[in-house]
């Protein structure tokens, strides 16, 4: 009897030992993947933080289009400080067993997934709205700042929806340690691991990046089209003047010396910042679009094969969140001056400019009543001295020449 039970148990735990299996990753590796995600995850954290603050802190930034760039940073920032560090967690020390809780485990796919849904979102509306300023310039310009806000919040809310609560409950933590099979290649906080499970969210996952991925890009790629065709038809768009002359409401002529900034020329700044904003998006959220497709999809698949592969996609993704501050700024003369005055706020501890100014001044008058006063104790005025000085270098000089 206990020889049967020493064999059986002998068996299990040889069953159980082939299906461990060593990190994909060295532990240098693991290490180097740390650090560089830490450093994209500051960088596009400062930047979406001067992003941010560069259109709330002054009311003239407060345009309608700058209101998608706000969401659209507020969107990054939420993904780079609180999915990025769950999942760097669970790419390197957590991967086969996740220790953190399964609440945070639904966090990181809540905050993952919501942020990239709402991103795609943005960047088609931006575009849509973009067209729509090129195509109907008065109604663009009816469109109230109101009606803005509330397609925003709508945005949020239903990717929050169907991209967070609803898209969280298809995953678990749960130890992988020691779990064969073809699943076993997914880190510990991942789908669940039956086969209900995948189906399931293979299911949703094709419903809901077709709804909130594919079809913003399409949208976006459309809008992009017509865009261009529009600029490249429209021969008054590139034959409008420089100068602007008129009749005001009196009957006098404006002044024809007045220059004013060509119309086409900030059209195209603004299409410019488009382009790069959708450069960047396609770039970062693709490769991760066509990865989720590709793993829930393939069996039989090396699980270091599939580990590097989300790890470059993901790379691609942070890079993006990273880049997005950077053209916000260069394609944007009024953000980089606005940065740049929120970065002197800083710089003087807070302080506005006006402050500062004031309370230099005040202490270069106490610095000259503190020379006058100074002079005056010692029985001359400054101007005295500046007289004296200028007598005895001149008889210094004559006696150095005769």
């Amino acid at each position: 009897m206990n020889a049967t039970s020493t064999f059986d148990a002998g068996t299990e735990i040889t069953q159980l030992t082939k299906y461990i299996k060593p990190h994909p990753a060295s532990y240098e590796a693991q290490v180097g993947v740390v650090v560089l995600i830490v450093i994209l995850g500051l960088w596009s954290t400062f930047g979406n933080v001067l992003t941010i603050l560069a259109i709330a802190m002054y009311k003239e930034m407060q345009k309608k289009s700058n209101f998608f760039i706000l969401s659209l940073a507020v969107s990054d920032l939420i993904s780079g400080m609180i999915a990025s560090p769950l999942w760097l967690y669970r790419r390197t020390f957590g991967y086969q067993n996740w220790l953190w809780g399964d609440f945070l485990c639904k966090l990181f796919w809540f905050a993952d997934e919501s942020t990239s849904y709402c991103t795609a979102v943005h960047i088609a509306s931006f575009a849509i709205w973009r067209y729509i300023g090129i195509r109907w310039p008065h109604a663009h310009a009816r469109i109230s700042k109101r009606k803005v806000k509330i397609w925003i919040l709508s945005v949020w809310t239903v990717t929050l929806t169907f991209g967070g609560i609803v898209f969280c409950t298809f995953y678990q933590a749960e130890d992988r340690s020691t779990t064969g099979g073809d699943k076993a290649r997914w880190p510990s906080c991942s789908i669940i691991t039956s086969d209900e499970g995948v189906n399931r969210l293979r299911i949703y996952y094709t419903f809901s990046s077709s709804t909130f991925m594919l079809f913003p890009m399409a949208v976006l790629l459309t809008m992009s089209v017509l865009i261009t065709k529009k600029l490249i038809g429209n021969e008054a768009f590139e034959s409008r003047s420089r100068q602007k002359t008129g009749i005001n409401k009196k009957g006098k002529d404006f002044p024809t010396h007045i220059t004013y900034m060509p119309y086409h020329f900030l059209e195209r700044k603004a299409i410019a910042q488009l382009a790069l904003i959708s450069a960047s998006f396609l770039f970062g959220y693709i490769p991760n679009l066509v990865y989720m497709m590709w793993t829930i999809r393939s069996v039989g698949v090396d699980y270091r094969l599939d580990y590097w592969v989300h790890m470059g996609c993901y790379f691609a993704l942070r890079t993006s969140e990273c880049i997005n501050p950077i053209v916000y700024n260069v394609s944007s003369e009024r953000m980089r001056e606005s940065s740049k005055r929120v970065l002197r706020f800083i710089w003087n501890g807070c302080r506005s400019t006006a402050e500062v100014d004031f309370e230099n001044e005040r202490k270069g008058k106490r610095k000259g009543a503190k020379k006058n006063s100074t002079a005056l104790e010692s029985g001359t005025s400054p101007r005295r001295e500046s007289n004296y000085a200028d007598f005895y270098h001149v008889k210094t000089v004559a006696s150095t020449v005769t």
